[in-house]
């Protein structure tokens, strides 16, 4: 009888997670041995298991964490590390094929456990300072530096050595604190306006990607709702604001996606459509005026009086003279609103030709977006050197620094939901709005029982 060859060991599938907090810190686990080594929370996926599974159950076994708590950010697979022979799965298995993700969390402080799992003796939240490959045992190192490597890969090769893994690695990749949005999409009263200079692909704010700016927008959005909290709290300043854009520009998309985490009771979303009869019986700012925020609120407007322009200029809605008088009555009704106490921010989301072409493609072949498909939307398209040139007019036109307006590149949207976050951050900032101090002494007060 021939001998039979042995079957070979196979790679076992594995999933593992570098888990990043709100702070930028990064999750991990203590070896429970008498070593020193820490690892990443990883664990096998059982036959025919999904790797996400694995990825969602290992992490709420080691550490405690549901898929809730945090957002897959990306994913690297096919990494591969070697069983050392002493190690009891090495008579089944050569080692570990495994997929790192890059895990955010999305609130402050989420509650970390290790009663589920005898994996980790404890846990740590690493700065990243901290992180040397001589903390991981000498078997995963060389997977460890390709995960870093990978997932922030503006740092070099010879950041990440024995004794210093990211001595300069940060996960929160800066936006360019140097440039503010302030200055580098304001469009200067008095400016002539060519839109070449302002690129709607251009992302030179921020030096990451998509994923590694979900960390940086996660800081920004935390920071928004403490200064929104303030801003509603010191019921003292309003803040009004504008977006315009093409069809298909995003600004559904970029006010759910940048106010959403805010305070309710502070924030208005008001979305202007075609106006009804009884707001054509009135003069064309009524509808406008009676929206307009009050103490301590945030109003945001999805489209605005600028319609009243832009749509009735380029459509032919209205002899010329209708809309050529309207440039004088807005610029006198956003000064008097900025002199009586309103900050104004006016945003024009910017968009390409051929990203509109996609967009709108894109609602056509999904049946959950076709409704927002509309028939005019081809006209208006068929008119985009008409619009792209009123836009330019009115701009150039309206951007004064009491009210002034923001060319934001708007064809990568996760890079659009960024600035605009920043931008918004950068305002309230600069109001220094603070709590109100109570009147009364609280060290006098006995409440009863």
């Amino acid at each position: 009888m021939p001998n039979q060859q042995p079957h070979p060991r196979p790679w076992r599938p594995n999933a593992a997670a570098v888990i990043i907090s709100t702070e930028g810190k990064v999750l991990l686990g203590k070896d429970p041995g008498n070593n020193d080594y820490w690892h990443f929370p990883q664990g096998g996926a059982v036959k025919n298991e999904p790797i996400e599974h694995a990825l969602a159950r290992e992490v709420w076994e080691e550490v405690g964490l549901r898929p809730a708590d945090y957002m897959i950010a990306r994913s690297i697979s096919n990494l591969r590390y070697k069983y050392p022979e002493h190690n009891s799965k090495s008579n089944r298995w050569i080692g570990q094929n495994q997929t790192y993700f890059l895990l955010v969390c999305k609130n402050d402080h989420p509650k970390i456990s290790v009663a589920r799992s005898s994996e980790f003796s404890k846990v740590k939240w690493f700065d990243i300072h901290e992180l040397k490959l001589s903390i991981f045992p000498k078997f995963k190192r060389s997977v460890i530096q390709k995960v870093l490597l990978e997932f922030f890969p503006e740092h070099s090769q010879s950041s990440l050595t024995e004794t210093s893994c990211v001595s300069t690695l940060h996960p929160n990749v800066p936006i360019n604190q140097q440039l503010p949005v302030m200055d580098r999409y304001l469009v200067p009263h008095g400016s002539k306006l060519n839109f070449k200079n302002f690129p709607p692909d251009d992302k030179n704010l921020f030096s990451g990607n998509k994923e590694e700016s979900l960390v940086e927008f996660n800081a920004l959005s935390k920071e928004f709702q403490e200064l929104q909290r303030k801003f509603y709290a010191e019921n003292k300043h309003r803040m009004l604001i504008i977006f315009q854009a093409m069809d298909a520009g995003g600004k559904d998309g970029c006010i759910r996606n940048v106010f959403s985490n805010g305070d309710p009771q502070g924030i208005r979303v008001i979305p202007f459509k075609k106006p009804t009869p009884d707001e054509l019986a009135h003069d064309y700012l009524w509808r406008i005026h009676k929206e307009v925020p009050g103490n301590g609120q945030i109003v945001i407007f999805n489209r605005s009086h600028y319609e009243d322009i832009i749509a009735v200029k380029v459509k032919r809605l209205f002899p010329d003279e209708v809309w050529k008088r309207r440039y004088q009555s807005i610029i006198d009704f956003e000064r008097m609103l900025a002199e009586e106490g309103t900050t104004i921010i006016k945003i024009f989301l910017n968009i390409s030709k051929a990203e509109q072409k996609a967009r709108l493609e894109g609602r056509l072949n999904n049946p959950e977006k076709i409704w927002k498909f509309q028939m005019d939307d081809l006209d208006d398209r068929n008119r985009w050197d008409d619009f792209q040139n009123a836009y330019r007019d009115l701009i150039e036109a309206t951007s004064f620094p009491h009210a002034p307006w923001y060319i934001i590149p708007a064809n990568r949207k996760w890079y659009r939901n960024l600035v605009v976050l920043r931008l918004v951050v950068e305002k309230l900032r600069s109001l220094k709005c603070t709590y109100p101090q109570p009147i009364f002494d609280p060290s006098t007060i006995k409440i009863s029982d």
